[in-house]
């Protein structure tokens, strides 16, 4: 009689932690090293939900935007300011270089609207768009094209 109780008392348990008996059991009996890829499929079995994939080029398009974005706030907005055309096309045309540790650096010129460009700015923007950072914003230096 106790045994049926206990294991619907740990049932309800599992149950109210978002665990069924069934996961918990093969939780319990998967130890730590296990490959990572029987451990996916194991994920994968249960429901559990996979970390998003970044889209790489909505992620570059994104990151323009924001380092665009970046320089014209920090140049006095767009009464003020207009980047160069190419921070306003596909991203891919843009001029950027990839850090290889999920950031990219945008050097681009811009300026008073309608005016030559008189502005350099070099910014680096994270891929998941969590971080912008102006490098340099002020007097062309150097092109580079």
């Amino acid at each position: 009689m106790k045994k049926p109780l206990i294991v619907l008392a740990i049932s309800s348990f599992f149950l109210v932690q978002g665990i069924s008996l069934v996961q918990a059991q093969v939780l319990a009996q998967v130890p730590s090293e296990v490959p990572s890829k029987i451990k996916n499929i194991i994920d994968d079995f249960l429901g559990k939900p996979k970390p998003a994939t970044p889209n790489y080029e909505g992620a570059q398009s994104r990151a323009m935007n924001l380092a665009r974005q970046a320089a014209e706030r920090t140049n006095g907005g767009l009464n003020n300011y207009r980047a160069e055309s190419a921070m306003y096309g596909p991203a891919n045309k843009a001029p950027f270089k990839d850090n290889g540790d999920g950031t990219l650096t945008f050097t681009f010129l811009g300026g008073f609207p309608a005016a030559p460009p008189s502005i350099q700015s070099v910014v680096t923007v994270a891929l998941s768009g969590d971080r912008v950072t102006v490098d340099y914003n002020g007097p062309i230096r150097f092109t580079g094209r």
